[in-house]
C-alpha cells in the first residue's frame, strides 16, 4: 500500500493552521525566528541584522545590542527603517519577546502611515 501524498494538502493545512494563529503569535515566532537566525550570523559579519518585515518604504529589521545584563542574557534592537528617506525611523531595544511583539506592532503602524502619507506600496510579512 503506497503512503498519500501529502504535498497537496499541505497549502490548504498551512492555512488552516496561519489562520488560527493570533497577530501577538505570529509577531513572536517571527520575532523568535529572527533571533535565532541573528545568533547564528558570525561575529564581524558586515550584516548582522535580520529583516521582519518591509511595509512600502519601511523594512523593520532587528539587531543584536551591545549589552548583555548581569545574569547573561543578550539584548536586541528593533529598528524601523524608512528606505525612501534614508535613514531610522525609530528605534528600541528590548530583552523578551513579548516586549519585542509590542514594538512590532507599533513599527507596524508608524509604517502603515508613513505608506498611506507617500502612497500605495506593496507589503511584505515575513521576509
Amino acid at each position: 500500500m503506497r503512503a498519500p501524498k501529502c504535498t497537496r494538502k499541505f497549502p490548504r493545512i498551512q492555512g488552516t493552521i496561519l489562520s488560527r494563529i493570533s497577530h501577538k503569535s505570529l509577531g513572536e515566532l517571527l520575532i523568535a525566528r529572527a533571533c535565532v537566525k541573528l545568533l547564528g550570523i558570525p561575529d564581524g559579519s558586515s550584516e548582522k541584522s535580520v529583516s521582519l518585515t518591509r511595509i512600502g518604504s519601511c523594512e523593520i529589521r532587528i539587531f543584536e545590542g551591545p549589552q548583555v545584563t548581569s545574569d547573561g542574557m543578550r539584548s536586541f534592537w528593533l529598528e524601523l527603517f524608512d528606505h525612501g528617506a534614508e535613514k531610522s525611523v525609530d528605534s528600541r531595544g528590548f530583552h523578551e519577546i513579548e516586549d519585542a511583539v509590542v514594538v512590532f506592532e507599533d513599527f507596524i503602524s508608524q509604517a502603515d502611515r508613513l505608506k498611506e502619507a507617500s502612497g500605495p506600496g506593496d507589503a511584505e510579512i515575513g521576509s
